[in-house]
């Protein structure tokens, strides 16, 4: 009799704690942190990685966005079925490699907006599938990847952090302004319409 109490306890108890799993039976998996740094040190890699991972969603705020690896990778998970939208720092953009990366965006038909809205518009993080966050001082740039020392940290299956990155992330997206296709004046250098 209290082998059978003790193992109804037992079994209660082990009830009550929550489940942790991989696979694909919808268990919660607890968040895992990665870290990377550049130049040497796989920050490219990491945002990528959190790219390549969107099954259904990516969500992005940049400062600096000229680096045609990154706008390649979005163009790629477009292409896979995920809904990409992105959101850069109107006045950071303006320059001949901004606007080829942002026309590279836009001509794939992702929607694109920039944000004139504050002094500078200096978040950087992507967000995948409600989930994952990737965030840090990596601007999405050639040199942030090659010359600069920056840092990039993804939270993995962290859903409320998520939350909360997609609300400030929908608050500017709100402000924003749609993106059109720019060429740029060799010249003068002078973005033209």
């Amino acid at each position: 009799m209290r082998s059978d109490f003790l193992a109804a306890v037992l079994f209660a108890a082990l009830s009550a704690l929550p489940v942790f799993a991989t696979g694909a039976n919808n268990a919660i998996s607890p968040p895992v942190i990665e870290s990377a740094f550049s130049p040497d040190q796989g920050a490219e890699q990491l945002v990528l990685k959190n790219i390549a991972s969107a099954e259904r969603t990516l969500r992005v705020a940049a400062y600096s966005f000229t680096s045609p690896t990154i706008a390649k990778a979005l163009i790629a998970a477009k292409r896979r079925g995920v809904d990409v939208k992105v959101l850069v720092d109107d006045k950071r953009n303006q320059g001949k490699s901004s606007i080829a990366a942002l026309n590279l965006l836009v001509k794939a038909d992702i929607p694109t907006r920039t944000i004139s809205a504050y002094a500078m518009h200096h978040d950087k993080y992507i967000i995948s599938d409600s989930t994952n966050v990737q965030t840090g001082s990596y601007n999405y740039s050639p040199t942030a990847a090659t010359s600069n020392s920056e840092n990039v940290l993804v939270v993995w299956n962290n859903p409320d952090l998520a939350a909360k990155y997609t609300d400030h992330w929908e608050s500017r997206w709100d402000q924003g302004t749609q993106a059109q296709v720019s060429t740029y004046h060799h010249d003068t250098h002078q973005q033209m319409p």
